[in-house]
């Protein structure tokens, strides 16, 4: 494509979970998606302004304000996808520029790390989102001169751990808002994402008191699962990641549902396996 930088192997990037994670066949860590305006950084730490003025910026600087400033960052910027401008501390930010903020701090860390160069970049988005908010966060990144492929999450969280060989795989992935539960089935032909059911944080139909949070996600792999008779039935793993995981593990176990904590960095790594050019 015309303009687009190619930038060997694949970059994956982790969106989802309200998290940052980043792999290459050789590296990858966990960071943090936190994004604040370059003003807040500079009254932080004395440093001037970017040229063209102030700006949103994902980085080890903007970690250190979080800490110090939390109401004038933002933790989670990709669940801001179906706004078109958020005020940051002031700052009004196009959702595109929020959007690319954490890639382009993922790519920052693939050349600071030293990696050599990919043929592709994935970046795995929420698995509840449809085609409207995968192709912004497509555009968002294409601004950055990258050409990157968006997958569901859902898709690699199923190949995340090297003991998984079951048909059906449930992936639950806890964000701060909100959980998606989705079940994947693995075929030799591929992986299809089959059905996801989203379960919030809070429930205004129920006693907001009461911490169901937990049982509710455990009612949704349930209801999956039920909705396709042969995983109902049949053997299935719930890979787990985010917020809740443990507990929700724990309360797998109670339920008798093999279950398993997928790390922060596993998705990342088996797309970089599973979309390496052949």
């Amino acid at each position: 494509m015309t303009g687009v930088r190619t930038i060997g192997a694949v970059v994956a990037v982790d969106l989802s979970c309200s998290g940052l994670a980043v792999s290459t066949s050789s590296a990858s860590a966990v960071l943090s998606p936190v994004v604040a305006p370059a003003s807040v950084l500079a009254g932080m730490d004395g440093s001037s302004l970017p040229p063209g003025g102030d700006r949103i910026e994902c980085s080890a600087r903007s970690d250190a304000a979080a800490v110090r400033f939390p109401d004038r960052c933002l933790s989670d910027p990709v669940a801001y996808v179906h706004r078109d401008r958020v005020d940051v501390a002031g700052l009004s930010v196009p959702v595109p520029e929020l959007l690319a903020a954490p890639v382009t701090r993922a790519l920052r860390w693939i050349g600071d790390a030293g990696t050599r160069s990919a043929d592709e970049v994935v970046v795995l988005a929420p698995s509840d989102w449809g085609l409207v908010r995968t192709s912004r966060l497509s555009a968002a990144v294409r601004e950055l001169g990258v050409e990157a492929r968006v997958v569901r999450a859902a898709l690699a969280t199923a190949e995340a751990l090297p003991s998984s060989s079951f048909r059906w795989a449930v992936s639950v992935e806890t964000s701060r808002t909100r959980t998606t539960v989705s079940l994947v089935e693995r075929t030799r032909a591929g992986l299809t994402l089959v059905d996801r059911a989203v379960v919030h944080r809070r429930d205004p139909r129920r006693d907001t008191m009461v911490d169901d949070e937990v049982s509710r996600i455990l009612d949704a792999v349930t209801a999956v699962r039920n909705r396709h008779r042969e995983a109902g039935s049949g053997s299935t793993e719930v890979l787990v990641r985010g917020r809740l995981a443990e507990r929700v593990v724990d309360a797998c176990d109670r339920a008798r549902l093999l279950s398993y904590v997928v790390p922060a960095v596993g998705p990342a790594e088996a797309a970089t396996r599973l979309y390496a050019p052949l």
